[in-house]
């Protein structure tokens, strides 16, 4: 913000070129002023992140901005005005043009919008000047008056009508008020300006329209534009960004492929044509068209990154290195591809790979956390507990929660639980936001080096804490059977459903525990049907059902719905139950096959070995 003083004295030597718009000159509650020129979209993907490594939807190669309804946040979103000629003020207007600046100037410090709306539209009439003009146009937004805002706009482009910022207002006023003709006005003369400040004049009216409310308005207005020139890549780009903004899929790829069509190897359209395909759910095609780009142009960065990442969504990890690999041959030293292909070694079970890719990265100076917490969980994996604590504690970042937690999980596998505890709690203590998630790893950790009466206890401490939390009630409930305590299962799942009725995992726990730890099968049926309902396709509940119909003698229907979850989910629980129903029937030999498949991918249940315990002496 410009001083008082400072005002004055460009106004006088330099006439109103001083108060340019693009200085906060409207930081007030709605955050008027925090005005940025948007760069040109592109709908390359940023370099390689590995911890959200989701490729996008299409609509990402459009900034999010406030939907069309919300006007007092679009001067954030929209461009900064052209500076238009100088004005140099009159003696006669001088002292009126200066007054009323220096008043408007105050009022925006003091937050009186009202104020400061007048007073810099009575220095715009003076002036003529439509820098004025747009921060009287701020100053109305920010009081969301929308007839004073409407009242500023049209001054605001009467004096400088090739402002992409007024025509983004006057376009969007004009659609919340009904008046598509005139918004249409508005777009075209959007595509105009932008074409003549070389950018994309097509894509500055699709970021436009992907935040209107309305689909169907959004779509109407685009094709309008477009098809004033239905021969023109960007126009048919710009149409696809805005169908896809809408959820029609289908048109946008329409539109992509037609643009590509006119504008053969065109990054930003290529990729954008992969969001689509993915979000219409065509994995498979998307990844075809990446590796058919590729072969046209197989050094481009971001088609190649784009792949990469794809790669990763669909869990090619092997592939995946490959592709960052060649890519880090094109960029030596790039700390985002490092990054990526440490996670991926680790990923890969390749520990040397992961130590030195992420080391070079430690060394670089960047990502440094991100190095730090790989690898600790290196050192942690090759049982260097020591060097893994050294690497969490001097983690900072977003990693600092996990990282501090991983220091618990340590101290507690090495059997100084106390030490444990202690970190956990003053985490609690610094993150209140995050005590009931913090109260349940606490547990776990507990519960994973065999101390359930002090796992038992933080839950009790935690649902005492936080009586109404559904996730803490049901994780008690859950711990709460397994230590043959129906009392508190079903207290715990009867208060999530008083609330929740049809929470399906609280009737899937009470049904299965009632069905498994009691003779009370009748209230498990309900229960267990009830769930059904609610998520037919499930395993838990399936292997629940078929678990009852175990206890009611319906051994054949019990197997149609224990087959049905094993074909859903390789679970070691539900095995069990499948192979108990198969030997109970006299199908011993697919019994042991699916017991022995199920100790391969999970030599550590206990589950599953409590059960073949109990057949050992029945010819198992």
């Amino acid at each position: 913000m410009l001083s008082p003083a400072a005002l004055i004295l460009s106004v006088l030597l330099l006439g109103c070129q001083g108060l340019d718009p693009r200085q906060e000159a409207m930081a007030g509650p709605a955050g008027a002023a925090e005005e940025t020129r948007e760069a040109p979209v592109s709908g390359a993907p940023t370099e390689p992140a590995m911890e959200a490594p989701a490729f996008g939807t299409p609509t990402e190669a459009v900034r999010e901005a406030p939907a069309s309804g919300n006007t007092s946040q679009v001067t954030r979103e929209v461009p900064a005005a052209a500076k238009p000629a100088e004005v140099t003020a009159t003696p006669s207007l001088a002292p009126d043009l200066v007054y009323s600046v220096l008043v408007a100037d105050i009022a925006v410090q003091r937050e009186r919008y009202p104020l400061a709306y007048e007073h810099y539209l009575r220095a715009a009439r003076l002036s003529r000047d439509a820098r004025l003009a747009e921060l009287a146009t701020r100053a109305a937004l920010t009081m969301e008056d929308e007839a004073r805002s409407g009242e500023s706009l049209q001054l605001w482009l009467e004096l400088d009508g090739a402002s992409l910022a007024a025509r983004q207002l006057a376009a969007l006023f004009a659609i919340n008020a009904g008046k598509p003709d005139e918004a249409l006005v508005h777009l075209r003369k959007i595509v105009e300006v932008g074409r003549k400040e070389e950018g994309d004049g097509y894509l500055e009216a699709a970021r436009l329209l992907a935040r209107v409310k309305n689909p169907s308005t959004a779509v109407r207005l685009m094709e309008e534009l477009a098809a004033a020139e239905p021969n023109r890549a960007e126009a048919q780009f710009a149409f696809a960004i805005v169908t896809a903004s809408t959820g029609d899929n289908g048109l946008a790829e329409q539109a992509a492929r037609r643009a590509l069509d006119l504008r053969p190897r065109w990054n930003e359209a290529q990729v954008f044509l992969v969001r689509v395909l993915l979000a219409a759910g065509k994995k498979s095609e998307a990844i075809s068209a990446l590796a058919a780009f590729l072969e046209e142009t197989p050094d481009e960065v971001a088609l190649r990154t784009a792949y990469a990442r794809l790669l990763v969504e669909q869990e090619a990890y092997t592939e995946a290195r490959q592709e960052f690999e060649r890519l880090l041959k094109v960029k030596p030293g790039e700390p985002d591809l490092l990054f990526a292909l440490g996670v991926l070694a680790l990923q890969t079970k390749d520990d040397a790979a992961a130590r030195g890719h992420l080391e070079e990265l430690l060394a670089s100076g960047k990502r440094r956390d991100d190095a730090l917490f790989y690898l600790g969980q290196l050192d942690e994996r090759e049982g260097n507990r020591e060097a893994a604590l050294r690497r969490y504690a001097l983690i900072r970042s977003e990693h600092e929660l996990e990282a501090q937690i991983r220091i618990a999980r340590i101290y507690a596998e090495g059997g100084d639980i106390n030490r444990s505890r202690e970190v956990i709690g003053q985490l609690r203590g610094q993150s209140p936001s995050q005590a009931e998630s913090l109260y349940l790893i606490e547990a776990e950790i507990l519960r994973e080096v065999k101390r359930p009466e002090e796992a038992m206890g933080v839950y009790d401490e935690a649902v005492q804490t936080f009586p109404e939390d559904p996730d803490l009630l049901y994780a008690r409930g859950l711990f709460a059977a397994q230590l043959q305590r129906v009392d508190i299962l079903e207290a715990d799942m009867k208060k999530i459903l008083a609330k929740e009725p049809d929470h399906a995992d609280a009737l899937n726990a009470l049904g299965y525990t009632l069905a498994d730890q009691t003779d009370r099968h009748a209230e498990a049926l309900g229960y267990l049907k009830r769930a059904l309902e609610l998520k037919p396709e499930e395993p838990a509940v399936l292997d629940s059902m078929g678990w009852l119909q175990y206890r009611l003698g319906n051994n054949q229907e019990a197997l149609q719905y224990l087959r049905r979850a094993a074909s859903l989910l390789a679970d070691a629980e539900i095995a069990a139950h499948l192979g108990e129903v198969l030997w109970a029937e006299g199908h011993r030999d697919e019994a042991r096959r699916v017991w022995d498949a199920a100790l391969e991918r999970d030599p550590e249940s206990d589950y599953l070995r409590r059960t073949l315990e109990r057949h050992k002496g029945q010819g198992l």
